[in-house]
């Protein structure tokens, strides 16, 4: 698991930077929204790993506190959540979010700037908190 904590948590630093995001520069929303991001990403790579659900809900947790400084209490809360609204369907915001970061590990593998900085900048600005750097 150490393997895929380091590869997860690299995919997320690599998202911000790509994206051009400065994390210090995002509001809550924005973090939250990345959290969500986040998570599609470690789906998509736990997916690709034939990784066990506990195991991508660890490394989600690993991701949220060493990438995007959520506290221990606040990632397990966050991640149960998430994990709920995985089950909630298409319906649910955190859900659709979700499903953009598991597009999002597409484009990151692919290296696919253009499009992954729009997929996330685009979440932001959709919900009424466009990113400023």
């Amino acid at each position: 698991m150490v393997k895929h904590r380091e590869i997860v948590t690299a995919h997320a630093h690599e998202v911000l930077r790509m994206c051009g995001i400065a994390f210090e520069k995002t509001s809550e929303i924005q973090r939250q929204v990345a959290g969500a991001f986040m998570f599609g990403v470690v789906f998509a790579h736990g997916m690709g790993n034939k990784l066990s659900p506990p195991d991508v809900q660890a490394l989600a947790i690993c991701v949220l506190t060493d990438a995007l400084k959520y506290s221990p209490e606040q990632a397990g809360a966050f991640s149960s959540q998430l994990v709920e609204a995985m089950r909630a369907g298409p319906s649910d915001t955190m859900n659709s979010i979700t499903h953009r970061g598991i597009d999002g590990h597409r484009q990151l593998t692919q290296r696919d700037q253009a499009r992954l900085t729009e997929n996330l900048l685009g979440i932001f600005a959709a919900l009424g908190d466009p990113y400023a750097a």
